[in-house]
């Protein structure tokens, strides 16, 4: 049986229905699709003030991350970020929202926090 070019077209737009419709479709059902969101952009925080950037991302629903006992605050007025130990050691704070996470790198620059980047 030799297939026709109209059936394999079928064919073809039916796996494209599949593929955009009815996957993410499923996955949300299963609760993945947040893993299957594309990334945020955060480069616009990059730059600015730690105070300012918290208090836009917790006008805007995020929440701390809640930190390990083990973790050592960078001062004590911010005892949400945290730092590691070690020459190449970051210090970083983590939000939370619905099922995302944000973890961005803070550092100390002239005397104020500043949002430098994520990881």
């Amino acid at each position: 049986m030799i297939a026709r070019p109209q059936a394999l077209n079928n064919i073809g737009t039916k796996m494209l229905y599949m593929r955009k419709i009815l996957l993410p479709v499923i996955m949300l059902s299963l609760g993945a699709l947040p893993l299957y969101a594309p990334a945020q952009d955060t480069s616009a925080l990059w730059g600015k003030k730690y105070t300012e950037v918290k208090s836009s991302l917790l006008a805007a629903g995020w929440v701390l991350a809640p930190v390990a006992e083990d973790e050592t605050p960078i001062t004590a007025d911010y005892p949400e970020i945290t730092c590691g130990n070690g020459a190449m050691a970051i210090c970083s704070v983590g939000f939370k929202r619905d099922n995302s996470t944000l973890a961005l790198v803070v550092e100390s620059i002239e005397q104020e926090l500043i949002v430098t980047g994520e990881y």
